[in-house]
């Protein structure tokens, strides 16, 4: 984590970024869902201030990037020590608090002559639900956004599964 003394102004555009990405805890959203719900309540933010706020916030300490290989970024609002798991089917990125598990490779290589500073570790496989589950293709409940009504409409710029206007990060097209 970096030194969040080191921040030099929380701004107004800041303070509803990080309000949004706090907001959607336990979810780990992406710059384009960040942007989509801070739109909402400030019109006139582009893009690139969202990309540029988050990165500042990123560099302070008061979020944290979760990089997937070929997927968009994700934001973390806990940016205490803790571990990730993602599942690959439905697209669920869950905190994993496990300490020890830290503690033990830091020490491993603390011994090795390195100094962890930071570590940024994503496991990925199955989430409960989805290995229980005997269809994968067939989903009731959208990680990212709750229950999914069968009525739900789906234009072309829409998820297709849970119908998030333009990016989903959690249902990637396959």
């Amino acid at each position: 984590m970096a030194n969040v003394s080191k921040i030099t102004r929380l701004t107004a555009q800041k303070k509803a970024i990080l309000g949004c990405v706090r907001d959607f805890w336990p979810i780990h959203p992406s710059s384009q869902m960040v942007y989509q719900m801070v739109k909402k309540n400030v019109p006139s933010i582009s893009l690139g201030t969202v990309y540029r706020n988050l990165n500042s916030l990123r560099e302070n300490g008061y979020i944290e990037e979760i990089v997937i290989h070929n997927e968009p970024s994700r934001y973390d609002s806990h940016v205490d020590a803790h571990l990730h798991f993602k599942c690959n089917d439905c697209g669920e990125l869950y905190d994993i608090d496990n300490t020890s598990l830290l503690k033990s490779h830091t020490k491993r290589l603390r011994d090795q002559g390195f100094i962890v500073q930071r570590s940024s570790i994503v496991f990925q496989g199955l989430c409960q639900k989805c290995y229980k589950k005997s269809d994968h293709i067939t989903r009731s409940e959208c990680a990212a956004h709750g229950k999914i009504e069968p009525h739900v409409h789906h234009n072309n710029s829409s998820c297709k599964i849970c119908g998030f206007q333009e990016e989903c990060s959690y249902h990637p097209n396959k």
